[in-house]
């Protein structure tokens, strides 16, 4: 298919709506997804495993809103939770249990009990704290639990500091010494059935060198657990395949996503396994999917800038800020104004509020929109209510028909939170 947001007569359209269009009759700003870019993105995921025992599973920290839950599900992907409230939306947004895999370094007890309760999957073990509390749980429900050990295999993904996850140096997992005693605990418990192993090593990774690495440490490690009696059936890939930002909006010439460059090669360095392949994927499949609309508000000169202050802001997308993420921006109306180099800033009262630095855009003037591009993953999941702003509405096109899937909150919605009951 032609990528979902394109300019048609120097006006961008999301799929065949006109997005200046509709945005004339809405409130800015706006997330608003392409259903058509995302079930390209599941359909790719499910072809990069094709000849594989292989599940593609869905990271539902990217962004949960149950509509675009609801498409995923029915693409034929399962699901990757980290939390309870997680789980609670993929088991209301209809994934089979049999399809959830349960990540993260401090699950609770009421989290481990309701993951127990319905029969998820797997729930993958991060340390031996973790892993007595949960055989202490299974035997009192009396319940078998199948269990995958997260091992850390110390390989760098050079990636953000923030979101690498494979360094001795991060919370995640345990070293390989310990997983293999945590191994032989489990496998001595009558409730647990340690059949899996877990690594993620980092996220939006672009190149298949760290997989790489992570294929021969997986090859040498499960070979040192099958020498100890340990045989394990499933192998939980993770996930951490990035997706292009910087030209968000310049397709079919650059990928979407690095899904088709990375994953089949991966899978194919470990066919010998002979295993079940789970990989968590998240921002991959949904983060090319979305973008954000907000309008100018002001132009402002400074001896030393240009800003560009628009009515979205580090509470609505804080990606810039927090990772230093640079995205695509895009005019939604495009003209033959030159490119001047801007910050484009919110209205939050922080140096910190950017959706982008020093960066070449059209220029533009108090009331024109514009187009920040692959926020699908990270954008709305991660907004929040800083300077008592709302969350924004979120919106679903299909071919020429658009949905309202998430209203937003308003100040007379946070207000009411906190009246006394």
């Amino acid at each position: 298919m032609d990528y979902a947001f394109q300019y048609k007569n120097n006006r961008l359209f999301a799929e065949d709506v006109n997005i200046s269009e509709f945005a004339s009759q809405i409130d800015t700003p706006f997330y608003l997804y392409s259903r058509a870019e995302l079930l390209h993105n599941c359909q790719t995921a499910l072809a990069c495993g094709r000849g594989f025992d292989f599940e593609a599973s869905y990271a539902l920290k990217a962004n949960y809103n149950p509509a675009l839950l609801k498409i995923i599900r029915e693409a034929g992907l399962g699901a990757d939770i980290v939390s309870g409230g997680e789980l609670y939306f993929a088991l209301k947004s209809g994934f089979d249990p049999a399809k959830i895999v349960f990540a993260g370094v401090g699950k609770t007890i009421p989290e481990l009990e309701q993951a127990i309760h319905a029969g998820i999957s797997s729930i993958n073990v991060e340390s031996y704290a973790e892993l007595i509390v949960l055989a202490r749980l299974a035997e009192k429900l009396k319940k078998k639990v199948t269990i995958a050990i997260r091992v850390n295999p110390d390989i760098d993904a050079h990636t953000h500091a923030y979101i690498s996850t494979g360094l001795h140096q991060n919370k995640f997992g345990v070293i390989p010494d310990e997983a293999l005693r945590l191994y032989q605990l489990a496998k001595e418990h009558a409730w647990l059935r340690p059949e899996g192993i877990h690594i993620h090593i980092g996220s939006q990774i672009t190149d298949s060198d760290p997989f790489m690495d992570a294929s021969r440490f997986l090859h040498d490690f499960i070979a040192r657990l099958s020498d100890s009696g340990v045989f394990i059936r499933t192998v939980d890939i993770g996930g951490g395949i990035g997706i292009n930002y910087e030209n968000a909006f310049d397709f079919p010439q650059n990928p979407r996503t690095y899904l088709d460059k990375i994953l089949p090669k991966f899978l194919e360095s470990l066919h010998d396994l002979k295993v079940r392949f789970v990989a968590e994927l998240g921002r991959s499949i949904i983060g090319s999917a979305g973008i954000l609309v907000t309008r100018v508000i002001f132009a402002k000169d400074t001896p030393q800038k240009r800003f560009v202050i628009v009515d979205s802001a580090m509470n609505n997308l804080i990606r810039p800020s927090l990772y230093q993420a640079r995205h695509e921006i895009i005019p939604i109306q495009k003209n033959k104004n030159a490119k001047v180099t801007v910050d484009v800033v919110g209205p939050v009262c922080e140096s910190g509020d950017f959706l982008a630095k020093d960066y070449p855009l059209q220029i533009v003037e108090e009331g024109d929109l514009l187009a920040i591009g692959a926020v699908g993953a990270y954008g709305q999941a991660l907004a929040s209510n800083y300077n008592l702003r709302p969350t924004v509405a979120e919106y679903l096109v299909n071919g020429s028909s658009m949905e309202k899937i998430f209203s937003g909150n308003s100040i007379e919605d946070l207000a009411r939170l906190y009246e006394k009951k």
